[in-house]
């Protein structure tokens, strides 16, 4: 930022998850982008390219933004969406990001994404399910920035029947119960909507705000 230059208020990054794109988090959106000076949200290759490209993309598509000139940056990522902002807050350690929320995110893996890849090329056509593997998901990645907060909504209603017959001990239909929940949390919150309605739910994106605004649900 150029000297003079006064920092501006809030900014948040919303970020979808695996084969879903950035018009999945228009609810999302409508629900912040009166409480907050911007809200921003990448299109990331999330059903064909790789983790690495998701993440070069994500980054990239942060900084055009220039998220320096913001006094403080909020991270919201959907399934998927959590663990790249997990990484993405790893690598570059942005002092002014204060708050990561993970929305039905698989911090220890989906076991779903074991499932498909037993599956011949399927590893090569969706190259994400590599990296939610539980294998790619050994350990969590929390973030070393001081002060910073982290949020978890998980939720454990089930209407797809794959994650019925596999994900035992409850789930979101495609997130186990177990793979959501963030030891690293400072709070967590657990709602009665399936992984993708999710996004498109007006009570989880009160959570989103109420967190973003208080630190807690």
């Amino acid at each position: 930022m150029a000297a003079g230059e006064s920092v501006r208020g809030k900014m948040v990054v919303l970020i979808h998850g695996f084969s879903r794109n950035a018009r999945d988090m228009r609810v999302w959106k409508s629900a912040l982008e009166n409480d907050f000076d911007r809200v921003v949200i990448p299109n990331l290759p999330m059903t064909h390219g790789s983790a690495e490209s998701c993440m070069e993309r994500l980054r990239n598509k942060i900084a055009a933004a220039h998220p320096e000139e913001y006094a403080e940056v909020y991270l919201v990522g959907h399934s998927m969406g959590g663990l790249l902002a997990r990484e993405y807050l790893q690598r570059e350690k942005p002092a002014n990001v204060k708050k990561l929320l993970c929305v039905g995110t698989p911090h220890h893996g989906s076991l779903l994404a074991d499932i498909l890849l037993l599956i011949p090329g399927m590893g090569w056509i969706f190259k994400p399910l590599v990296y939610l593997s539980t294998f790619a998901r050994k350990e969590i990645t929390t973030p070393e920035i001081p002060g910073l907060q982290i949020g978890s909504i998980i939720s454990s209603k089930c209407r797809f029947l794959p994650g019925r017959i596999f994900l035992r001990g409850g789930s979101d239909g495609v997130v186990a119960l177990s793979s959501a929940h963030a030891p690293d949390a400072d709070c967590e919150i657990c709602v009665a909507v399936p992984h993708a309605g999710m996004m498109f739910s007006p009570a989880v994106s009160t959570l989103i705000r109420r967190f973003l605004q208080t630190g807690s649900f």
